[in-house]
């Protein structure tokens, strides 16, 4: 007897997927693991929800979601954040480009990095996750640090609450230290979470 072809509707698990991850950024964003305070600056875990989307479910999620990311960050520029804070009061639509554009790009590239390299076989696909996971920590902190810097170099140091001598060193800490965290959370636990997503959607379309 052979095999009877999936009834199943693409868009349809495509789109309640995208639902879920993106109430998870929005449940997140009003949670102590969502955006976590270190020193003048926040660490955020919302990069996970963002890698999944867009390894397992490609370009069209990880825009959506993506955006989603970006839109909470602005959202805690309204008194959850007093560096959003100071910086909406300077400039509020390069405060809103600041937040979002990084996050609408973090959730698009990995796609295409997931797509590239794992179109030659499984065991590329093995190497693609945790690969395309990291990259989307990796691009959220570059370019928010870079569009921060480019928009409000000059006023950082009144913001921030730092002498504009250690601006370049806090920006190399928060690098180095919560951008590496958020790597190897994509790694790790993204990872653990796309295998069996990817499998389970293999299987069911």
């Amino acid at each position: 007897m052979s095999k009877g072809k999936s009834t199943v509707n693409p868009m349809v698990v495509e789109m309640t997927m995208t639902a879920i991850l993106a109430a998870l950024i929005i449940l997140m964003t009003f949670t102590p693991i969502g955006y976590i305070p270190i020193g003048p600056v926040k660490m955020t875990l919302m990069t996970l929800p963002v890698a999944v989307g867009s390894i397992v479910l490609g370009v069209r999620s990880g825009l959506i979601l993506g955006t989603i990311f970006g839109l909470t960050s602005f959202y805690t520029c309204f008194g959850m954040d007093f560096v959003g804070m100071g910086l909406l009061s300077i400039n509020p639509f390069l405060t809103f480009v600041m937040c979002v554009v990084p996050r609408i790009l973090c959730g698009v590239l990995p796609a295409y990095i997931y797509k590239a390299i794992s179109k030659n076989g499984t065991k590329n696909t093995m190497v693609a996750i945790p690969v395309a996971g990291a990259s989307v920590a990796v691009i959220n902190t570059v370019f928010f640090l870079s569009s921060m810097w480019l928009f409000f170099g000059n006023n950082l140091s009144e913001v921030v609450g730092v002498a504009i001598d250690n601006i370049f060193a806090l920006f190399a800490l928060f690098a180095g230290t919560n951008g590496l965290i958020e790597i190897a959370v994509n790694i790790v636990v993204g990872t653990a979470i796309c295998k069996p997503l990817l499998i389970a959607k293999k299987r069911l379309l």
